[in-house]
């Protein structure tokens, strides 16, 4: 009896213990959700866009964490938007998490940052370009990349700008086709381009969308021949992106370039399954990657080797940059907020006021303020361009941005 009592004691002396133990190891931690595509069609971009984000926590940590806490993500998958409610709402109501990151595609931010409004939780948009994430006033929204129909805008403008010069047209006498997928990431590029050419007095040869899930858009490409464009204007994912051009190809449809609006058309897969047919011809206006002028991204390479270093290989693609800096000005918020009290942190990001000079890409971040028509969104935010070369990806505006070395070239 003597003896189960004293097992019984020390038990009890060790679940004393342990329970204030716990409690401290749970107070050191500042949890915070991510929504991201990591099984399904769109596994590839969500992942790496997750890797940005997962780099600035782990530089973060590295500086001490946040309000003297170390950073931890809990990761959900959203292989489609229905996933992406679900997700969000375990991280919201089971896991508690005060903020939640996101999410690459524009169809999973539009259903995950909805359910996380509801629940007053923060989610923070890394990389989805949808206009609408930021133009239902949303309180609890806020998104640090640019827009897609800024995107579309700057299709047109480089297609009517430089491309133009380049090509030795004047601007009216391009014809420009306009082709994207009919998910709102495609839609909100198609409306900005649309935007743009009735702001320049310019009518587009041909503004047609197709579902990005199709077998086969040989009828597409048939009606793009028709039209006789001089330039593409091409808001596609991985796989369509890589169908439309194969049977581009097959159709002999000749164009002087594809101008696409990031999507698959600057993934590894992409270049990988279309080969040197890529080279001087395929433009991308969008986020962009490692190879940017360390001289203008000051600290690029640095991020470059942690990327190495901590994923065992080379960047798959462009979009863990933007999705780092964007983590980073986070961090910033939280740090201004002093808590994860929703209304500190709604507060605090109102407030940001980030100069170009103190983000990797060198543009600002200062969001609408409550009440406007994109409240929440990053006015400041803004593309660059970049263009198949070689097998691989390079920077080729703005100047002072583009790789070293390299330029544009038209076929």
């Amino acid at each position: 009896m003597r003896k189960f009592k004293a097992i019984l004691m020390t038990a009890l002396v060790v679940s004393l213990v342990a329970v204030p133990l716990g409690s401290a190891m749970a107070a050191g931690e500042i949890k915070l959700g991510t929504i991201f595509s990591r099984t399904g069609s769109l596994a590839n971009l969500g992942l790496d866009s997750w890797r940005g984000a997962e780099l600035a926590r782990i530089v973060q940590n590295q500086k001490g964490g946040l309000l003297g806490k170390k950073i931890v993500f809990i990761n959900g998958d959203a292989p489609n938007p229905k996933a992406a409610v679900s997700e969000t709402e375990r991280l919201a109501t089971v896991e508690k998490v005060p903020i939640i990151l996101g999410s690459f595609s524009s169809s999973i931010s539009l259903a995950a940052s909805a359910k996380a409004n509801q629940h007053k939780v923060i989610y923070w948009e890394l990389g989805a370009v949808g206009d609408k994430i930021t133009e239902r006033g949303l309180k609890y929204v806020f998104r640090t990349c640019p827009t897609g129909s800024d995107l579309g805008r700057d299709q047109l403008r480089f297609a009517l700008g430089e491309l133009a010069k380049k090509i030795g047209k004047k601007p009216a006498a391009m014809r420009v086709a306009s082709i994207y997928e009919d998910s709102a990431y495609g839609t909100a590029c198609a409306s900005g381009i649309r935007a743009q050419a009735k702001d320049m007095g310019i009518k587009l040869a041909m503004d047609e969308s197709y579902n990005h899930k199709a077998t086969d858009l040989s009828s597409l490409v048939m009606r793009i021949k028709a039209a006789k464009p001089d330039v593409i204007l091409e808001s596609s994912y991985e796989n369509d992106a890589i169908m439309f051009f194969r049977q581009a190809q097959e159709a002999g449809l000749k164009v002087r370039q594809f101008v696409g609006s990031g999507g698959g058309m600057n993934m590894p897969g992409y270049n990988k399954a279309l080969g040197s047919s890529l080279t001087g011809y395929v433009c991308n206006v969008g986020y962009p990657g490692y190879n940017l002028n360390p001289a203008y991204a000051k600290g690029i390479k640095e991020l470059e080797a942690l990327y190495v270093k901590t994923f065992g290989e080379k960047p798959n693609s462009v979009f863990s940059v933007i999705n780092y800096m964007g983590t980073m000005a986070l961090w910033n918020v939280i740090e201004r907020a002093g808590s994860m009290d929703p209304k500190a942190l709604v507060k605090a990001a109102r407030a940001t006021d980030i100069s170009g000079d103190n983000t990797l890409l060198r543009y600002g971040i200062k969001f609408a303020p409550a009440g406007a028509k994109n409240m929440g969104q990053n006015v400041l935010a803004r593309y660059f361009i970049s263009q198949w070369q070689d097998g691989k990806l390079w920077i080729v505006s703005p100047a002072a941005a583009a790789t070293p070395g390299r330029s544009l070239q038209v076929k």
